[in-house]
C-alpha cells in the first residue's frame, strides 16, 4: 500500500511536469504585432516604424532625465524632491513638475535644451 501510494504520487509529478515542458516548447504567438499589422491594412499613417518608435522613447527617456537633473539642483525639501520624482516617473509632461521648476529657476541661468 504505501509503495503503490508513492508509485501514485510519483506517477502525478511526471505527468504534471510533461505538460510543463510541453507549455515551454509550445510558439507563442505575438498579440502586439498582430494588431500592428491589422492597423497598417487600413490606416497605415498612424503606425509608426520601429525607428521612430525607438527615437520617440530615447527623446522622453533624455527629457525625463533632464528633468530628474533639474530637480536634483533646485533647492528643495527631500519629500517634496521625491514626490516630484515619482510624479515624474508617472507623468513625463506633469504640470507640477513643470510649475516648480519654473518657480524655481531664474530666467538668467542658461538652460540646454
Amino acid at each position: 500500500m504505501k509503495k503503490l501510494t508513492i508509485l501514485g504520487s510519483v506517477l502525478l509529478c511526471f505527468i504534471m511536469s510533461v505538460s510543463t515542458v510541453q507549455a515551454q516548447d509550445s510558439p507563442k504567438s505575438d498579440v502586439r504585432v498582430k494588431q500592428r499589422m491589422l492597423l497598417n491594412q487600413f490606416e497605415s499613417d498612424y503606425v509608426l516604424t520601429a525607428n521612430e518608435r525607438v527615437a520617440l522613447k530615447q527623446a522622453r527617456l533624455a527629457y525625463q532625465y533632464r528633468m530628474k537633473e533639474l530637480l536634483d539642483s533646485i533647492d528643495i525639501s527631500e519629500g517634496k524632491r521625491r514626490r516630484l520624482l515619482q510624479e515624474l516617473k508617472r507623468n513625463p509632461l506633469s504640470e507640477k513638475v513643470q510649475a516648480v521648476i519654473a518657480n524655481h529657476i531664474s530666467p538668467d541661468k542658461n538652460i540646454e535644451q
